[in-house]
């Protein structure tokens, strides 16, 4: 019985020694992308170095941490298990991380466990590191009919038949006659080497207009969860409305308080949408700034669209 109780006392003492020794010296290191958005599922890369000089690490369980501003997220990412690393060598491994708060996320510090054997002996050890990614507002889907209504109310008031000139457009191309087209555009060289078809030059107009898209976040109550959610929901919008009129050649203005004042100028090119976003990400609400500062604040001008996005039900003042 003596040798049977020091034998088991024996597989107990080499299962803890292995479980330590396996999860000692152990460097991570994480990869990930520069944002990613609200909701998104992204993965990321670990890379699991081994400083140990004759010792394997192996049957480990690495667990990394998700905080927004100092609160864990309800969604954490998932367990890393790696099967084995030899000494002095590394390892790769990838796990999965969506999260669903805007602005600056944490990642860190990885939680290490190893259990040899599984169920007998357990070893958890943290290892600090951490990095932060920023997390971006999801894009919405702006219904393209609704955009239409809307900019069809800001039309340019000068916009007449004079306008129409071939003079103040910039030539697109060569197009089939069709009925209403002005008979000065047909162009009769080319009509004449293809008998049977009138063709037609076609002319696209070439200058950017104007958009303002004004965002309401005063929030007096920072408890109020109703307009705290209506807020974000508008800044969802925002980002679908800009990247909209965006794509229709308006050169867009956006203005809120976050809650320092913020204006942006983004022009009609590609990747300018990615400063907007950046904003939003990090924008927090005003306690002092209404509605009625984002009107006063606002640059008027006949030629533009102006958006103002509410979260409140306060009337305006007049004017």
């Amino acid at each position: 019985l003596f040798a049977i109780f020091s034998v088991l006392i024996g597989i107990f003492a080499v299962s803890g020694l292995l479980t330590y020794a396996v999860a000692r010296r152990v460097r991570l290191s994480r990869a990930l992308p520069a944002a990613l958005t609200t909701g998104e599922i992204f993965t990321a890369t670990i890379q699991i170095g081994n400083a140990k000089r004759f010792f394997p690490a192996f049957c480990l369980k690495l667990q990394d941490r998700l905080t927004h501003g100092g609160r864990a997220a309800a969604l954490q990412p998932t367990p890393v298990w790696l099967p084995l690393a030899a000494p002095g060598r590394q390892a790769r491994g990838t796990y999965y991380v969506a999260a669903h708060e805007r602005g600056w996320a944490r990642l860190g510090p990885f939680t290490v466990t190893s259990e040899f054997t599984p169920g007998l002996s357990t070893y958890t050890a943290v290892i600090p590191g951490s990095d932060s990614i920023l997390v971006y507002p999801r894009r919405g889907t702006l219904n393209r009919r609704i955009l239409t209504t809307l900019l069809a109310r800001a039309e340019y008031a000068e916009y007449t038949t004079a306008d129409a000139e071939a003079g103040h457009e910039e030539f697109a191309g060569i197009r089939d006659y069709r009925e209403g087209d002005a008979p000065r555009r047909i162009h009769w060289k080319m009509s004449a080497r293809l008998p049977g078809r009138l063709l037609t030059r076609e002319y696209e107009d070439p200058r950017v207009r104007d958009a303002v898209i004004l965002l309401e976040t005063f929030i007096p109550n920072p408890a109020d969860a109703r307009r705290r959610g209506r807020l974000e929901r508008a800044i969802t919008f925002a980002a679908a409305l800009a990247d909209a009129l965006l794509a229709q050649n308006y050169r867009v203005t956006f203005k809120a308080f976050a809650p320092q004042p913020i204006s942006l100028r983004l022009e009609p090119r590609r990747g300018a949408l990615d400063d907007l976003l950046h904003a939003l990400a990090i924008l927090r609400p005003s306690r002092i700034h209404t509605p009625a500062d984002l009107a006063v604040d606002r640059e008027s001008s006949r030629d533009q669209a102006t958006f103002l996005l509410r979260i409140s039900d306060d009337p305006l003042p007049p004017g």
